[in-house]
């Protein structure tokens, strides 16, 4: 008797990270592959299909990422590592949409092995970051384009912070996400190794002014990766894989700046993203400065584990001749 479902192809194997640090989700990679095969073999989007082929991405260390392929059509299946990292990514989506966000359409979100998913369109576009060089993100303003992308994604107020449970803010106060278990354990790894040598009091500053900040302002949808690796050079660009977060729209850039300080970005390309987010508004570069440090904490474990003291080096020199 002949089956009715489609022949699945392997285009490719998960990539596993060579850290040790990402021992359980290199098992999680995988276990999934024979669980995202049957969950495509059984789907009803390709039951008409004689082949589906599936390739992992090769991208990303937070989720396990596979592209499945028809004749037709292509689809992505994201599974983030846990069910708090990511959750609401289908949700988050459909807000920004509603803006007037460029993203990628949601088919459908649910549960596969115990952990979460989301379906999606796949965007036959480079990224940002593969498409053009540094120089050219610049002189073709795109980093204004991302300012003016980002926030248009912060224009729905919400109250609350942290992952997405339920739909909903894990936390309804700043105090709250800040002495919660995601950044307890972060700052009591970083106490125990001392990695803030030098510049401790910048986190009492840090946590200080967030905290006075979160009285006057709400929080927001957050993407908490938002850079070019994460944007597809489309006209206009297109966001995806975000990291769900509700928190203070100060959390994203911070984050950006963080990372414009670690890896050598322009002052050039900062000031355009910040312009085009702000436009007449006035940056608080307080505040800005305050979460760039807490992007700065969150990061620390990571690195350390995986070796990456010379980052972590760098990133501190500057705040100790930036101080807040």
């Amino acid at each position: 008797m002949q089956s009715d479902k489609p022949k699945i192809i392997l285009r490719n194997e998960p990539k596993l990270s060579a850290h040790e640090v990402d021992d359980n989700l290199n098992k999680m990679r995988l276990e999934f592959v024979p669980h995202i095969q049957k969950f495509v073999a059984e789907h009803e989007l390709f039951q008409n299909e004689e082949e589906v082929g599936i390739e992992f991405a090769h991208k990303g260390v937070g989720s396990v990422i596979a592209i499945i392929d028809t004749r037709a059509n292509k689809w992505v299946l994201k599974i983030p590592r846990s069910k708090t990292f990511s959750a609401g990514e289908g949700q988050f989506l459909q807000v920004w949409a509603r803006a007037g966000v460029t993203v990628p359409q949601v088919f459908e979100t649910g549960e596969l092995h115990g952990s979460l998913y989301t379906l999606m369109q796949f965007i036959a576009a480079p990224t940002l970051d593969t498409r053009y060089s540094y120089q050219e993100l610049l002189s073709n303003g795109v980093f204004t384009e991302m300012g003016k992308t980002l926030r248009l994604m912060h224009c729905e107020s919400v109250d609350g912070y942290g992952f997405v449970v339920d739909g909903k803010p894990e936390f309804e106060t700043v105090e709250e996400w800040l002495v919660g278990s995601d950044m307890k354990n972060r700052f009591d790894y970083i106490h125990k190794h001392n990695l803030l040598a030098g510049v401790e009091g910048e986190l009492v500053k840090a946590l200080d002014i967030i905290k006075q900040h979160a009285k006057t302002s709400r929080s927001t949808y957050c993407h908490d990766d938002f850079g070019p690796p994460n944007i597809f050079a489309t006209n206009p660009i297109t966001v995806f894989d975000t990291n769900p977060r509700y928190n203070s729209g100060y959390y994203d850039l911070g984050k950006v700046k963080f990372f414009n300080i670690a890896f050598n970005g322009s002052k050039e390309s900062l000031s355009q993203l910040l312009n085009g987010y702000f436009g007449d508004d006035v940056c608080d570069d307080k505040v800005l400065q305050a979460y760039t440090f807490l992007t700065f904490c969150s990061k620390c474990p990571y690195w350390h584990k995986s070796g990456r003291e010379q980052e972590l080096e760098k990133v501190k020199e500057y705040f100790s001749q930036n101080q807040m």
